[in-house]
């Protein structure tokens, strides 16, 4: 782990797997999101779930990075096929925006911390959302920060995410440990 993030400690933890994601997704006629997006918010949701009241309770100090090499990859893939009709859902649109695996969880926790999608494999994008979440962190920009990786195998895709405190005298938190499917 990176030096910057070394002080890194878990608050809660969170996953979700599955061989389709769209069984999570809750799209409805006036909101879409990518089901890669909604996997996520589902393992965030669960992370923070198993977090302590006050964690939850104040929306204004939580920040969210996502990992992903796909991101919303399936969306994209319907919208490059719905361009043979000359006609693009703009709902579809704004959901296969990567930053929506980042944003989903934001909008359904009203989570108003600030936010990042990392468009990379888990081996190399945990590194780097640790560095980000221990600057947001240091810098007082968020009290915690979510750090969420969606992976895809052949078993299918995973979610696992991290909540994220700053802490010293305690073991530091194993980022690839706890967000790399074993």
């Amino acid at each position: 782990m990176p030096p910057d993030a070394a002080h890194l400690v878990a608050a809660g933890l969170g996953a979700a797997d599955t061989a389709d994601p769209a069984g999570f997704a809750r799209n409805v006629p006036s909101f879409y999101a990518d089901p890669a997006a909604w996997l996520v918010a589902t393992a965030a949701e669960r992370a923070l779930d198993s977090c302590a009241v006050a964690v939850r309770d104040d929306p204004d100090r939580i920040g969210v990075v996502a990992v992903s090499p796909g991101c919303s990859a399936a969306t994209l893939a319907v919208i490059a096929r719905s361009t043979a009709r000359g006609a693009v859902s703009p709902l579809r649109f704004a959901g296969a925006s990567p930053g929506v695996l980042a944003g989903l969880t934001c909008i359904r926790r009203g989570l108003r911390g600030p936010s990042l999608t990392v468009t990379m494999p888990a081996a190399g994008g945990i590194p780097v959302a640790a560095v980000v979440a221990a600057g947001w962190l240091r810098a007082g920009q968020a009290e915690y920060v979510l750090v969420a990786a969606h992976t895809i195998d052949g078993d299918g895709h995973h979610a696992r995410c991290a909540v994220l405190r700053r802490g010293t005298g305690g073991p530091a938190a194993d980022l690839p440990g706890l967000l790399i499917p074993a």
